[in-house]
């Protein structure tokens, strides 16, 4: 399918991506390439304040090749009852030591903090970031007090690119 999407119509490309560009055209998704003009152009467009707003602790900047902050004062209002979306273009991005996000149902939370002293190990972890597996039962299986702590970490919510539409 096409890009057919309403809130996506500000994210095709207008010119032909770097030779290796695997990003989406059809949403927010970059490839991170320095030097790709589709993806540089994806970041200097306006987002929908509905689509995402901008954090500024270090996970976001973690995530901030791969997603980009509105410019409208309303979007940076860090007050705003808005969460972060993202789409599993954006997410499976985040599937490494320096960021990996974990999917549990349609939230998305970083698991980077807990990589080096995860007591199933590193690994644990990140066979299962960057939205590979719904990671629901493993929330599950922890302490409750685990389950806590990853609420802090909530990076956002996952949200339907409309390539996959």
């Amino acid at each position: 399918g096409g890009c057919t999407a309403e809130i996506d119509k500000h994210y095709l490309p207008c010119q032909v991506a770097a030779p290796a560009c695997d990003a989406c055209p059809c949403c927010a998704d970059t490839c991170g390439l320095p030097f790709c003009g589709t993806c540089t152009r994806k970041s200097m467009r306006p987002i929908p304040n509905h689509v995402v707003q901008c954090r500024d602790d270090a996970n976001w900047l973690l995530g901030a090749l791969t997603s980009f902050c509105p410019t409208t004062a309303s979007a940076l209002d860090t007050n705003s009852p808005q969460t972060n979306s993202y789409t599993m273009c954006q997410l499976r991005r985040h599937n490494t030591a320096d960021s990996a996000w974990i999917l549990v149902g349609d939230t998305i939370y970083d698991a980077t903090p807990y990589l080096r002293n995860h007591p199933g190990g590193t690994t644990t972890i990140l066979k299962k970031s960057g939205g590979v597996v719904d990671c629901t039962e493993d929330l599950s299986f922890h302490s409750k007090r685990a389950q806590k702590e990853w609420r802090k970490y909530k990076v956002g919510t996952l949200r339907r690119c409309s390539r996959s539409s």
